[in-house]
């Protein structure tokens, strides 16, 4: 089998850590056969593969295979990469039988130091946003909001120790710089300056609220919908917050129709008995806190054309916490 592409680990490393990682048969891979190596349907910030594999005699396997490849942009300290991403499947996610994908394993590689993430490749899934279907996304929102009340009794186990806390300064850093990267247009409107000397005033209720375990960029492009059932991806951001935060995530860019599904879904789930008086204020702080998020990152992106649509959104934002 000839080695794939530039980024992905040669074809015996990758059979010595898929032995490793599956525990079979000797040192030297005999019990594993490679039948195969394709590429990933949608692009993701690591490099990723489909790997066929078999064990023995047994039926091949399709697996999803992340490696963090030298790859280490932490988007400042929201992202915390294949390491971390591991780490959340391990001690939370395949604590569970029901969820998928199945997690087989993470490898670290000694010669590299690097990060490999084997889990179960879904065949014929879809992501959720490609279905535009209301119940779907209702059912997305119902997954999320189940999460987060199962997570909060987790949030005492030391093993969790490695996942990001948001806390008071985590937040004031994006809409620091957001208006650090601004350009010259919005630098000089009244209201960003306003935005800048309320800032913590206008997230305060984030950290008012019990946190959860959130999953931290919870958009519908991170999550599978395979058979019916929700799998979400990608928890390479996973943290403890405010789970409102996912909900800003999985409501962001759809019409009001789906968008009020979602959310009333969401709060059915997380409070059968309605939702705190508080819901409107946090919520708010949340999605404030995530157009931030995608204009505090990186100036290029700031700048460009692509985030008019942020823009927008944090200036509107921001009048509505205004009249709060």
């Amino acid at each position: 089998m000839q080695d794939f592409v530039s980024g992905l680990p040669k074809t015996d490393a990758l059979k010595r850590g898929l032995v490793s990682t599956l525990q079979c048969g000797d040192a030297g891979g005999s019990s594993l056969t490679l039948l195969g190596r394709e590429p990933t349907p949608y692009a993701t910030t690591f490099p990723c593969e489909i790997v066929t594999c078999r064990i023995g005699r047994g039926r091949p396997r399709r697996l999803f295979c992340k490696y963090t490849a030298g790859v280490d942009y932490t988007g400042h300290g929201h992202r915390g990469g294949v390491g971390h991403e591991i780490a959340t499947y391990r001690h939370i996610l395949a604590q569970t039988n029901k969820f998928r994908p199945k997690f087989y394993g993470g490898y670290a590689d000694s010669e590299t130091g690097q990060y490999w993430l084997f889990l179960e490749y879904l065949d014929g899934s879809l992501r959720v946003g490609k279905l535009n279907d209301p119940a779907a996304m209702a059912q997305t929102a119902r997954w999320i909001a189940q999460f987060h009340v199962s997570s909060q009794r987790l949030l005492s186990n030391e093993r969790l120790g490695f996942l990001k806390r948001y806390d008071k300064e985590y937040y004031l850093g994006w809409i620091s710089r957001a208006v650090d990267f601004a350009g010259p247009t919005y630098r000089k409107s009244s209201w960003l300056h306003h935005l800048y000397d309320r800032a913590e005033d206008f997230l305060s209720p984030l950290l008012e609220s019990v946190p959860a375990i959130i999953h931290g960029e919870y958009y519908q492009h991170n999550i599978l919908f395979h058979q019916g059932r929700v799998c979400p991806i990608d928890w390479e951001s996973a943290a403890v917050g405010e789970g409102l935060i996912d909900l800003a995530c999985l409501t962001d860019g759809w019409e009001s129709k789906i968008a009020d599904v979602c959310t009333a879904t969401y709060v059915r789930t997380r409070w059968p008995e309605g939702a705190p008086s508080q819901f409107q204020s946090v919520f708010q702080a949340a999605r404030l806190y995530m157009a931030a998020r995608w204009l505090g990152d990186d100036p290029d992106v700031t700048r460009s054309a692509r985030a008019r649509g942020y823009w927008v959104q944090l200036r509107n934002l921001v009048t509505e916490l205004e009249n709060v």
